[in-house]
């Protein structure tokens, strides 16, 4: 998955844009679930139930609920990415970017499962990591300015730490969703019983992640 211009511009948005812009915001999480935890299983169950999402109220409790999951593993996330786009010539593009990469290497294969490694798929039986990935392709409204303004609170010492991806988690749960255009979420791997293992991490593709280092505040 392609990963252009990093933390792009962190300026005001409402400064330089104007009302009706759209913008991308997106947030990837590497959990460590150690193979025992029912995080995927968890998240997966409330996937599962979105059929049922038909309004933008639907989309704001379904994304709380996300949120909420994610919070109680707060401690064991590992590495991470995030990216902020304002620029609404690029938004559209990273954000089909961000979905149709993930798309294409989705683990959705038989062969993907169980403890035997097949190589095409897997380096290790280890199921020790689950990555979660959140894209939201929005339009600036005043409505969204608590949302903004969370993201571009967060200081660069704290782009890549706990308290950073907490206030990620904060800002996706003030987005209107009246005024999102798209929005897209992918639990990695692809079904409730598989997982990454440390050098599926270490592998072609996740060289972009960087570590989430430092105390929960």
């Amino acid at each position: 998955m392609d990963r252009r211009g990093f933390m792009s511009r962190f300026k005001s948005v409402f400064s330089s844009r104007r009302e009706g812009d759209i913008f991308f915001f997106g947030i990837q999480i590497v959990i460590n679930v150690f193979g025992e935890d029912d995080l995927r299983a968890r998240l997966h169950t409330v996937i599962a139930e979105a059929e049922a999402v038909e309004t933008p109220h639907d989309q704001r409790a379904f994304y709380k609920r996300i949120t909420a999951i994610l919070r109680e593993s707060q401690p064991f996330f590992e590495y991470g990415y995030w990216d902020y786009l304002t620029d609404p010539d690029e938004a559209a593009d990273e954000f089909h970017d961000w979905a149709d990469g993930i798309e294409a290497t989705m683990a959705t294969v038989e062969e993907e499962l169980g403890d035997e490694v097949d190589e095409m798929y897997r380096m290790s039986a280890e199921k020790s990591y689950v990555v979660v990935t959140m894209a939201f392709l929005l339009e600036l409204s005043r409505d969204l300015e608590e949302m903004i303004g969370i993201i571009e609170s967060i200081s660069e010492d704290d782009y890549f730490t706990p308290y950073g991806f907490s206030r990620l988690l904060d800002a996706i749960n003030f987005i209107d969703f009246d005024y999102c255009h798209s929005d897209a979420i992918f639990i990695r791997p692809g079904n409730e019983q598989d997982g990454f293992s440390w050098t599926d991490m270490r592998g072609e593709g996740w060289e972009y992640l960087k570590p989430i280092m430092g105390t929960i505040h």
